[in-house]
């Protein structure tokens, strides 16, 4: 109830927004406005709503615009509802997150016996990413056999690997632990009591011209809740790690709630938003349960997540340092949505920040001399089986970096030959001094653009990977 009337009150803040309230407000409009934006948009500073407002159609074939109040997919921001389930059950002392999985699944095999649920929460369990297709009719007493069954790709705990198999994992003890199913549970628990009445799977019968479309490369790609599910939400290579429905005040809803102590007690909530593992070799941010935690680039804390399907993509940044939230749909899969939020947040801060270039991205066909000969060498190197390829590319092509060895390379080249299989360079979207940016696609789904920086000597100075948006 005090989360439904916060929210209140932040939605009719206009009577007390102030001057620099307004004009930072329009330049927020300004900016999405001239980036051809496609979505909807929630920044809050402050208990001040600064922007609130759709852009662009929800479905272009029927004219329905993209408002503040259109339901969409928001991804893999699913998977920290699932650690607050959790969460919430050890706080009615159903289980503990440091409970082995043998106590929920019979048939445990003896290499994942040590897997716990912490495992599971923080993507360090060893677990692949995903044992069917997201629309793939799996129940859930078979995906996890197929779990069960499969080759572990590391010792638990001693790998942080981005696993959407471990989330649905978590669903399921979501339903074994309370006696009720996923969504229902997800609802009672915690949307409920957070004032949140638009969102979740199949309880909810939203009208269809409420319901985003999704476009790829300009094509229909349909409704979220079109595709194939059974009667009670997606199958469970999707369920409760990605696919859940929501709004721009739901999910303000939802900040606002874990703001206090509406749904979880501030002893979960420090399980919740610990920096519990780094991310990755060398990286600066860290996952907690269901959320990334990380730094804002003007200092303080930055507690994330976003979540896309190569088709739809939402992001919520929370600088809980600075009381600013911004929150960002898209149904559009050329809206590079990760950068906008990003960008919309600087401009809350107070920074200028130039407007990204707008409409389809012209491919041009990758040449074979100069530097698109060493691209496509490292394409071939990529592909190629083994390590010698690229161990070859690097001493002939790229320039020695200090700070990871070469182990460390390895390892996250075949991290990514593992999520990406082999790639297909698809052209060159961008070629500027110092820089060619090439999209690719992966023989496992993901498209990619791979931004190769040069030296002065024509050598890779670097190469930055940007899957998605």
């Amino acid at each position: 109830m005090l989360a439904a009337i916060a929210l209140a009150a932040a939605v009719s803040a206009a009577p007390t927004a102030t001057p620099a309230d307004s004009r930072l407000s329009e330049k927020l409009d300004r900016w999405l406005v001239a980036a051809d934006f496609r979505g909807s948009v929630l920044v809050w500073r402050s208990g001040a709503i600064l922007l609130r407002k759709g852009y662009g159609l929800a479905d272009r074939e029927n004219g329905v615009p993209y408002t503040a109040d259109t339901v969409f997919d928001v991804g893999s921001i699913t998977k920290q509802f699932t650690a607050s389930a959790i969460l919430k059950l050890e706080m009615q002392g159903k289980l503990h997150v440091e409970d082995s999985i043998g106590k929920y699944f019979s048939g445990v095999p003896d290499d994942k016996k040590a897997i716990t649920l912490h495992h599971l929460l923080t993507h360090t369990s060893g677990l692949d990413s995903d044992f069917a297709g997201d629309y793939d009719p799996v129940s859930r007493d078979e995906y996890v056999k197929r779990a069960l069954a499969s080759k572990l790709r590391s010792k638990p705990g001693d790998t942080h690997f981005y696993a959407n198999s471990g989330y649905s994992l978590l669903g399921a003890i979501v339903e074994i632990a309370s006696g009720k199913p996923y969504e229902r549970y997800l609802r009672d628990n915690l949307f409920l009591p957070s004032g949140m009445k638009d969102t979740g799977y199949k309880l909810l019968a939203w009208p269809p011209e409420r319901v985003a479309v999704g476009y790829h490369d300009g094509k229909r790609w349909g409704k979220i809740n079109e595709k194939p599910w059974a009667a009670d939400g997606p199958y469970w290579a999707l369920r409760a790690n990605g696919g859940i429905s929501s709004t721009l005040d739901d999910m303000l809803r939802w900040h606002i709630a874990l703001s206090g102590d509406t749904v979880l007690s501030a002893a979960e909530k420090d399980k919740m938003f610990r920096r519990q593992v780094s991310e990755g070799t060398g990286s600066d941010t860290f996952y907690g349960y269901g959320w990334s935690i990380g730094n804002a680039p003007w200092g303080g804390r930055l507690i994330e997540h976003n979540g896309g399907n190569g088709t739809f993509f939402a992001d919520f940044l929370r600088f809980v340092d600075d009381n600013l939230v911004v929150i960002l749909s898209t149904n559009d899969s050329e809206v590079k949505g990760g950068r906008i939020s990003h960008a919309l947040a600087r401009l809350a801060h107070g920074e200028d920040v130039p407007v990204p270039k707008s409409g389809p991205v012209t491919v041009k066909a990758l040449g074979t001399t100069g530097r698109d000969a060493v691209i496509r060498a490292w394409f071939d190197a990529y592909n190629a089986k083994g390590m010698e390829a690229m161990r070859a590319f690097r001493a002939a092509h790229q320039t020695a970096r200090p700070g990871m060895s070469d182990a460390e390379r390895e390892q996250r080249l075949t991290r990514m030959r593992d999520d990406l299989g082999q790639l297909e360079p698809v052209g060159t979207v961008e070629d500027a001094e110092g820089k060619v940016s090439v999209r690719a696609k992966g023989s496992n789904g993901p498209t990619g653009t791979f931004t190769f920086m040069f030296a002065a000597d024509g050598k890779v100075d670097g190469i930055g990977v940007e899957i998605g948006n």
